[in-house]
């Protein structure tokens, strides 16, 4: 995933200990992405011994005072309204520990093991620097204090990570991979906004290799997904194939989940003002379109095969 300009580690991609790990939340509110209306500060503990919320809040459902001591990693904006421009992911750098909005309800931090890296907590009036100390594997729980709308009470939100060796393996041989694609979307109406979902089937081919190692291959070598979409025409005066969006276009919003499903959200509703469409290139909006998928597997790049569906 990106942030800003910094790729990271999805938190469900399988993050190796002492990498940059994008750790990513979408809020949502009777059935749709919602902004909060302040994201206070996002803090990082050690999962054992939290898996009770109770263990490291108090009374008010906040962070204690007493577990102040446990923070690993603290990350704050200088304002914690989300409308302002501290949040925007072009902050974003190495070592950042800023809040960063990704899109409606969708924010980020960047937890870097790669750099020194630190951030303030400020608990109960006192400001306190701390460096980030999570430089192990295990799992691992971040804390996001937020209010969700104005004149509402501070509240916490607590989700999990597991950071692991990297996956370090050895094997005597050379990785034989098979890919396989397949586009989950038949069908899109026109002015919808849907997630393209691409399956993604990884095979290691290698008859020699155990199936615990190949386990660990499958579930962590897909990375950089993007994806191309593509207007097809039949007409014989215009072009046979209209690019909509490039990779470059969808690299910062194509995600990978961990079922390596490809997901891309694709507002149809821009079709009717696209440059090409304006120009009458597309030869009329509703049609067959196409969509490519490439991404990284080990020392390899994938471009899958064209895959159809019809927006009507």
């Amino acid at each position: 995933m990106l942030i800003g300009a910094v790729q990271a580690n999805d938190r469900n991609n399988n993050p190796p200990q002492l990498s940059k790990v994008g750790l990513q939340v979408f809020f949502m509110q009777d059935g749709a992405y919602q902004d909060p209306f302040q994201i206070s500060a996002v803090s990082i503990f050690k999962a054992a011994g939290t898996y009770s919320p109770s263990s490291i809040l108090n009374t008010d459902e906040l962070i204690a005072s007493s577990v102040s001591g446990s923070i690993l990693m603290n990350f704050a904006n200088s304002s914690a309204d989300t409308t302002n421009a501290a949040f925007d992911p072009s902050n974003c750098a190495a070592g950042a520990s800023g809040i960063y909005r990704l899109g409606p309800g969708n924010y980020a931090v960047l937890l870097d093991g790669e750099v020194s890296q630190s951030g303030v907590v400020n608990l109960y009036g006192a400001n306190t620097v701390i460096k980030n100390t999570v430089s192990n594997i295990g799992d691992f729980v971040d804390v996001w204090t937020i209010k969700m709308v104005a004149g509402s009470e501070l509240e916490t939100v607590l989700n999990y990570f597991t950071l692991t060796r990297g996956n370090f393996f050895t094997v005597t041989e050379p990785i034989l991979f098979r890919s396989r694609t397949r586009l989950l979307n038949n069908s899109v109406i026109l002015g919808s906004k849907v997630d393209l979902k691409i399956d993604t089937e990884i095979t290691v081919e290698n008859k020699n290799i155990t199936d615990e190692v190949k386990n660990v291959i499958r579930t962590s070598a897909l990375r950089s997904p993007s994806i191309e979409i593509y207007k097809l025409n039949d007409e014989l005066n215009l072009p046979a194939r209209i690019t909509v969006s490039s990779y470059s276009d969808t690299s910062a919003l194509t995600s990978v989940n961990s079922a390596d499903t490809i997901v891309f959200t694709w507002d149809t509703e821009q079709l009717k003002t696209h440059p090409q469409a304006l120009l009458g290139k597309f030869g009329g909006i509703v049609g067959m379109y196409a969509i490519q998928v490439k991404y990284n597997l080990f020392n390899q790049r994938i471009v899958s095969p064209l895959m159809h569906l019809t927006v009507e």
